[in-house]
C-alpha cells in the first residue's frame, strides 16, 4: 500500500515515545517534526503548518487537550491524532469531540498506527485537492467586472437575475463572455449548489436540439 506522505509532528513528553514513532513514521516515508510539550508544538505548528500531528494527551504545562482547544480557538484546520494510554478511552473521546481526527493508545501497534495515519494523510490530501480545485474553478469562471459603465450594468443585471426564477436568456457575439455570465448567475443564484451544465448548441443538429435540450418520448423519430 503507498502512503501519502506529508510533514508529520509528533508531540509528547516522553523521549523514547517519540523516538519510536518517527522510527514508525520514517517507514511510512513522513517528514517528521518532533515537541516534547504543548508550548512547543503550538509554536511549531504556526510557525510550520504540518500535514498532521499526533498529540500526546498527558503532558506537563499545556497538555494535549489545551492545545487541541488552542488550535480550534484560533481557526487552525490541523488533523491531530491523539495518543492516549490505557483507561483512558473516555478523555480520547473527549478530545475527538474537540476536533481531534482519532486516537492511537499506548504502547503502539504497529499496524493499527500505519492505518490511522494513511486514512488521515490520505483524507487530508484529498481535502487539500479539493480545494485547489475550487481555487481553479473560481479562478478560471470569477466573472471579471470591468470599470465601465455599461459593463457596471450589465453585472447588475445579471445578479438581478440570478435572484430570480425565471429562464435567463444571454445574447452575444462569441467570445463575449456569455459562459462567464451564466455561470456567475448560477453561483450568485439559490441554484449554486446544483450542477451547471453548459451545452454547445452548435454542436448539435437542428433536428436534435430540442430532443438534446428538453428530452424526447421513445419512438418520436427514428432511432428514439
Amino acid at each position: 500500500m503507498n502512503t501519502t506522505g506529508g510533514r508529520v509532528l509528533v508531540v509528547d513528553d516522553d523521549a523514547a515515545s517519540r523516538e519510536l514513532l518517527e522510527v514508525r513514521l520514517s517507514a511510512l516515508k513522513c517528514e517528521v517534526a518532533m515537541a516534547a510539550d504543548g508550548r512547543e508544538a503550538l509554536s511549531a505548528i504556526r510557525r510550520e503548518m504540518p500535514t498532521l500531528a499526533l498529540l500526546d494527551l498527558q503532558m506537563p504545562g499545556i497538555d494535549g487537550m489545551e492545545v487541541l482547544r488552542a488550535l480550534r480557538r484560533d481557526g487552525i484546520d490541523l488533523p491531530v491524532i491523539v495518543i492516549t494510554a490505557h483507561g483512558t478511552i473516555e478523555s480520547a473521546v473527549e478530545a475527538m469531540k474537540e476536533g481531534a481526527y482519532d486516537f492511537i493508545l499506548k504502547p503502539f501497534d504497529p499496524k493499527h498506527l500505519e492505518i490511522v495515519v494513511r486514512k488521515a494523510l490520505e483524507r487530508e490530501g484529498l481535502k487539500r485537492e479539493v480545494e485547489v480545485l475550487t481555487e481553479e474553478v473560481d479562478r478560471r469562471y470569477h466573472l471579471v467586472v470591468g470599470k465601465s459603465t455599461r459593463m457596471n450594468e450589465a453585472v447588475e443585471t445579471a445578479k438581478k437575475a440570478a435572484a430570480s426564477k425565471s429562464t435567463v436568456l444571454l445574447l452575444g457575439e462569441s467570445g463575449t463572455g456569455k459562459e462567464i455570465f451564466a455561470r456567475s448567475i448560477n453561483g450568485w443564484s439559490e441554484r449554486k449548489e446544483m450542477p451547471f451544465i453548459p451545452i454547445n448548441c452548435i454542436g448539435l443538429s437542428k433536428e436534435l436540439l430540442e430532443s438534446e435540450l428538453f428530452g424526447h418520448e421513445k419512438g418520436a423519430f427514428t432511432g428514439a
